[in-house]
């Protein structure tokens, strides 16, 4: 059976609505502008679209290598990012249990973000001067993603759960990276090591969910019935100290390109974890 990445998305702000792209650099911190820029609070702690679901529909647009157009549908005005412009300062900023020296962006964007969600926030870039890494392979760099550079999702898992589920779920709402089309429901959950493109990764542990998969992506608004996790949790509850588990959170094990279409390989397999299904 042959496997392929079907969907190839970014997000350069956490929170914000994915870019889908036809190909992408691999890096060890994550694909090329993947949550490089973060929200957070004049405290420096950050913030997401778990507390403000209104960030879930900004978008952005790449006007070159230095600058996005970002907008909203409550909003009259763009906002431009212009590297060309971010203040040389930077400022320790928390993410989840993560301290990192987050670079400040300039003021424009502070208010633009501050007067669409009614708070006073900042938007921080992850610089040259930043660095944080992951937690199970310290030695592995991450960017502001939640925990790991790479989520992997596939769509015979997203098919099977909504085999069952209340409410049609869309992929969007667990914001992989990487989406993979040709294996059996759940199979990534066994994949070791895999090769596309350019690059091989490895699966370092399953994705814990919460309730940001509840949002639509493109309404901000919660779908209903606690779903996608009240039928995830029936099937995909790996245990209390864990959580419910949809996706694979992976590391890059080199850099490369890699392309919509790419044929998947997997080079080594693991036992995955047992799952009770009480659906």
């Amino acid at each position: 059976m042959s496997f392929s990445l079907s969907e190839l998305t970014i997000y350069p702000i956490k929170s914000i609505q994915g870019v889908t792209l036809e190909s992408s650099r691999v890096e060890y911190a994550g694909l090329s502008g993947d949550r490089r820029f973060m929200l957070v609070t004049p405290e420096g702690q950050f913030i997401s679209g778990r507390e403000y679901p209104s960030l879930t529909l900004v978008t952005a647009l790449e006007l070159d290598d230095a600058r996005w157009q970002l907008n909203h549908p409550e909003t009259v005005e763009s906002c431009i990012l212009d590297k060309a412009q971010f203040s040389p300062n930077y400022k320790d900023v928390v993410v989840w249990d993560s301290k990192v020296h987050g670079q400040k962006t300039h003021k424009k964007a502070d208010a633009w973000f501050s007067s669409l969600i009614k708070e006073p926030v900042e938007l921080m870039y992850f610089g040259e001067r930043s660095q944080r890494h992951t937690g199970r392979r310290p030695e592995m760099p991450v960017a502001f993603a939640d925990g790991y550079p790479f989520l992997l999702t596939t769509q015979a898992s997203l098919d099977e759960l909504n085999r069952t589920c209340t409410r049609t779920i869309d992929m969007a709402q667990f914001r992989p990276n990487l989406v993979i089309q040709g294996n059996k429901a759940f199979e990534e959950d066994s994949w070791k090591r895999i090769h596309i493109g350019e690059v091989e990764f490895e699966n370092v542990k399953p994705c814990i969910r919460c309730i940001f998969t509840t949002l639509h992506p493109t309404t901000a608004v919660r779908v209903g019935k606690g779903e996608p996790l009240k039928t995830l949790a029936k099937f995909r509850f790996l245990s209390e100290k864990e959580g419910i588990t949809f996706g694979v959170n992976m590391i890059a094990l080199n850099t490369g390109m890699i392309h919509l279409n790419d044929p998947v390989e997997v080079l080594e397999y693991q036992e995955p974890d047992h799952y009770i299904d009480r659906r």
